[in-house]
């Protein structure tokens, strides 16, 4: 296999002495040389090598400017900075480029950059190849993993979707984009959390506990993951990580999100079937799955407004006596605040104005019980006391 290479350099010397390198590398196929930058990147743009061995001081477009420019638009390019300056190796990494070498460029230390991309392209097309023959249990996964996306209509398939309120998934008419690291995951959901954010804050709150160094290419590394990830599944021109002036920024673009849905809604101007609808999108709290200190607020702040929206929805089927559609909702509100003593009275009160009220004393019975294991402590007075208004029977009941 050999890999067609773009090498751009105002200095001519430089040019000539590269292609006389490549010439000897067995991984080198076509070779294009261009001394002027704009013009390799223009070129770059329309023709797409695979590799760019880029010289970073460069007059009118620099390397840096061009590479950023580059792998906005193609970011599955392989970059690989060639320069005289080692001070730019740490903004050649942010913009993820995948080797830095330094001039005067010796054979074997391009060889081993050529090597190192060709052994990722190699595990990635090995991967490819196996993904008939998985097994058994992991088929039924990757099952498991579509099953748990919600159903969509036929007209919204065709739009990249983001799932985050339960597990993270970002769906594409070419399939689920699958997560390198937990870490990728974390700085997608970080992303789209803070749309814009400076590398060092990325740091500060997704590394927390990492040297400055290391973790300054560990962002590199997750963000170079996360293009290619999105590139494989065709999302690049809908979902985009850019990095400018020091800032990452995720830009979506005729995407569909979950959570943007469900911060939207407003109950006022929402019949009870399409909120039924949005507020099912909850699957969740927000990327279930992952755990960092940065998270706690925003999924804390989401699930307060489902809670809300359930609520208003809820008292709406109440006043309408659609006590059916009620349960199931207050179930669901039970569900994520177990030991909600608000909750558990709204059930018992819907029991008791639906006509249940053997259904309502049973539940009164489980819930007590439950809550006492559990809690190591009784219910409130005030709680028992309500109970007992409810049924308007004080003396006759025993719970």
């Amino acid at each position: 296999m050999t890999y067609r290479i773009l090498v751009v350099d105002d200095e001519l010397p430089a040019l000539g002495e590269m292609e006389d390198i490549l010439k000897d590398e067995p991984l080198a196929g076509d070779i294009t040389l261009f001394s002027h930058a704009q013009q390799a990147l223009e070129w770059a743009l329309h023709n797409e090598p695979d590799i760019v061995l880029l010289d970073i001081q460069m007059p009118g477009i620099t390397g840096l400017a061009f590479a950023e420019q580059l792998l906005e638009q193609k970011p599955m390019i392989e970059v690989v900075f060639v320069t005289a300056y080692n001070q730019y190796a740490v903004q050649a990494f942010e913009l993820s480029a995948i080797d830095y070498i330094l001039k005067p460029v010796k054979p074997e230390r391009l060889q081993r950059a050529l090597s190192r991309i060709h052994r990722r392209h190699s595990s990635i097309t090995s991967r490819e190849k196996l993904q008939p023959l998985l097994r058994k249990e992991d088929v039924q996964q990757q099952m498991a993993d579509l099953s748990s996306i919600p159903i969509v209509p036929v007209a919204k398939s065709m739009v990249p979707s983001i799932y985050s309120l339960g597990q993270l998934q970002i769906q594409s008419p070419a399939g689920l984009v699958k997560w390198r690291t937990l870490k990728v995951e974390e700085l997608f959901a970080y992303l789209l959390y803070k749309s814009a954010v400076s590398l060092d804050q990325i740091i500060t709150d997704v590394f927390p506990n990492s040297d400055p160094d290391k973790a300054k290419q560990y962002v590199h590394t997750c963000v170079y993951q996360l293009r290619r990830a999105l590139a494989e599944k065709e999302l690049q021109e809908h979902i985009h990580v850019s990095f400018r002036d020091r800032m990452y920024r995720l830009l979506l673009t005729d995407v569909w999100h979950d959570r943007d849905e469900l911060l939207n809604l407003q109950t006022q101007q929402s019949s009870v079937e399409e909120l039924e609808d949005k507020l099912a999108l909850y699957r969740g709290d927000w990327c279930e799955g992952l755990d960092n200190l940065w998270m706690s607020v925003h999924r804390e702040e989401l699930r307060e407004r489902f809670l809300w929206l359930m609520q208003d929805m809820i008292n709406h089927m109440k006043k309408q006596g659609d006590y059916r559609k009620a349960i199931p909702c207050v179930r669901k509100l039970l569900s994520l605040e177990p030991w909600n003593e608000d909750y558990a009275m709204q059930m018992v009160q819907i029991y008791v104005d639906s006509g249940e009220k053997a259904k309502a004393k049973g539940f009164i019975l489980e819930f007590k019980e439950q809550f006492e294991r559990e809690l190591g402590e009784a219910l409130s007075h005030e709680w028992d006391e309500h109970v007992s208004q409810l049924f308007n029977e004080e003396h006759d009941l025993n719970f």
